[in-house]
C-alpha cells in the first residue's frame, strides 16, 4: 500500500534577518498546509509556417501556506508582514518541507513573502490565514 499521508509533514522557515536561526511552522488549516502552484517551464508559439517553437524560462516558485488563526506560528509571519511595511524592505525566506510519506525534502531558497492578511475572517469561529510567497529556487532530495 502506498502511504500519501501528509499528517507527518514538517515545515521551517528562516528568515534571514529577523528569526536567522529559524522556526517551525506548525497548527496548519484543516484542508491545506502548504501548496506549491504550477510553474510556467516553457515559453512556446507557434510560427505562421504551423511549427512550433519552444523554450526553457526560469520561473518563480510561488508557494501558500495556510494556518488556523490561533497557529503560533501566525505571530512570525504578521511579524514578518509587519516589518516589510514599517521597513519599507523585503526580507530573505527560506522554506524546508519533509514529506516523511514520499521521502522527500523540498527547499525552497531566495524568498519573499508576497500576500498575506493581519485580521482573520471573523465568523463562526475565526477563518484560517494564509501567506504567500514566492521563492527563486526549489531544491528537492
Amino acid at each position: 500500500m502506498n502511504n500519501i499521508t501528509s499528517a507527518n509533514a514538517t515545515a521551517y522557515m528562516v528568515v534571514k534577518d529577523l528569526y536567522p536561526t529559524g522556526f517551525a511552522l506548525n497548527n496548519f488549516s484543516t484542508d491545506q498546509a502548504v501548496d506549491q502552484s504550477e510553474d510556467t517551464i516553457a515559453e512556446t508559439r507557434m510560427g505562421v509556417d504551423g511549427y512550433m517553437a519552444a523554450g526553457y524560462v526560469p520561473s518563480i516558485k510561488a508557494v501558500t501556506i495556510k494556518f488556523e488563526a490561533a497557529s503560533p506560528s501566525v505571530q512570525y509571519l504578521n511579524n514578518l508582514y509587519l516589518a516589510s511595511q514599517k521597513n519599507r524592505r523585503t526580507y530573505e525566506v527560506t522554506l524546508v518541507v519533509k514529506v516523511p510519506s514520499v521521502n522527500k525534502t523540498y527547499t525552497y531558497s531566495g524568498g519573499v513573502l508576497k500576500t498575506g492578511k493581519l485580521l482573520p475572517g471573523l465568523k463562526k469561529v475565526l477563518d484560517p490565514v494564509s501567506y504567500g510567497f514566492d521563492f527563486e529556487k526549489v531544491s528537492v532530495r
